[in-house]
């Protein structure tokens, strides 16, 4: 099949990683892929290393006719059989792009549980646009049909985000506890995702201080960046956390912080789907994170890891000093998550799912 995934976002976060990697598997099983997205971008530098072929475009309002026509133009020369977008945006010019090129399958991904709004260009582009519509979790479908009951629940198709667990179950290339300067037995919390609000930050920072009451020793790494670093960087400074808290930036091998780290938290308020979750128990780590969205369908609660409610501190610092002062449950809770992703949240089980949907929808 001639795929075209459509990605409009300036950042660069789970959903362009997702992105990457199921368009790398897809070529890697025999498609022609293409991904058209905004220029000077991470995803579009990313992808050019990567090798796949990007079509660079700037991204305005819906009602762009100009670059609708070239969008169409440029599907029809290459024969596209699939579309596949991002963001409501994308299908509203890319899947009138897509009608305009004959394109059979038009699906718009939907990776975070964030309600539709009932107004008519919503409507007019998923019930007429779009063929059908991919959701990351259950969460996410049932989300949609309560905010828009106006969409037919036979046309949303759940396909869980899916890793090449071999990458996080090798060694990784670096040793970031050196870098970092951490003893190699001492007890490290890691966290992984954009400094933001969403993600539970302060709450993870107020257990910190429970957990340091108990285990002294402790230590926190924190990956990634974002609009709460000079937040952190005042409360490192205020508790004279120098020692134990790591402001490690943004790291692109993420195997090598899971090899390095104890245990995952990630107390988010909200997510789409937390792959860091899985990218974690791959490498047989436990998990701690909140019982929202699709955590629930990742995390097995008390077997791979812990949920607790958005905004508990207590509880967070609980569990991570149950799991930091005990190998045995560290090991056996990693070992039970190793097995739930090969079991449930494989790429090739992914892939062959997205397959089966993109045949369906071009076969009608």
């Amino acid at each position: 099949m001639r795929i075209l995934f459509i990605n409009s976002i300036q950042m660069f976060a789970g959903g362009e990683v997702w992105m990457l990697r199921t368009l790398r598997a897809l070529h890697e099983r025999g498609h022609e892929v293409w991904l058209c997205c905004r220029p000077r971008t991470e995803l579009a530098e990313r992808a050019a290393r990567a090798e796949i072929p990007v079509k660079l475009m700037n991204f305005r309002g819906d009602f762009d006719p100009v670059r609708t026509i070239r969008l169409a133009l440029f599907m029809a020369r290459h024969k596209i059989n699939v579309v596949l977008m991002n963001m409501d945006k994308e299908l509203r010019i890319g899947g009138v792009a897509a009608r305009l090129a004959g394109v059979r399958a038009i699906i718009p991904r939907r990776g975070i549980d964030y309600p539709l709004k009932n107004r008519w260009r919503y409507r007019f582009a998923y019930n007429v646009l779009a063929t059908s519509i991919l959701a990351n979790s259950n969460a996410t479908k049932q989300a949609l049909l309560r905010n828009a009951p106006w969409l037919d629940e036979r046309r949303i198709e759940v396909v869980h985000n899916g890793i090449d667990a071999a990458v996080f179950v090798h060694s990784a290339h670096r040793s970031l506890r050196e870098e970092w300067q951490i003893p190699a037995d001492a007890p490290l919390l890691g966290f992984v995702g954009q400094l933001d609000e969403r993600k539970g930050l302060r709450v993870l920072l107020s257990a910190f201080e429970l957990i340091q009451a108990r285990i002294p020793e402790a230590r926190l790494v924190l990956a990634g960046e974002g609009r709460l670093r000079e937040m952190i960087e005042s409360q490192i400074r205020a508790k004279s956390w120098e020692r134990n808290v790591v402001l490690a930036g943004f790291i692109h091998e993420v195997a090598s912080v899971m090899q390095a780290i104890d245990v995952l938290v990630l107390p988010s308020y909200w997510e789409g789907f937390g792959i860091v979750i899985i990218e974690a128990m791959a490498c047989g780590r436990p998990v701690i994170t909140t019982n929202i969205s699709s955590m629930p369908e990742i995390v097995d609660d008390g077997r791979t890891g812990y949920l607790i409610p958005p905004g508990d501190a207590q509880l967070l610092a609980e569990h991570a000093v149950a799991l930091l002062r005990d190998s045995a449950l560290r090991e056996r809770m990693g070992q039970a998550a190793q097995r739930r992703v090969a079991e449930h949240f494989s790429e090739s089980q992914m892939i062959e799912r997205l397959e089966r949907l993109f045949e369906r929808e071009t076969g009608r």
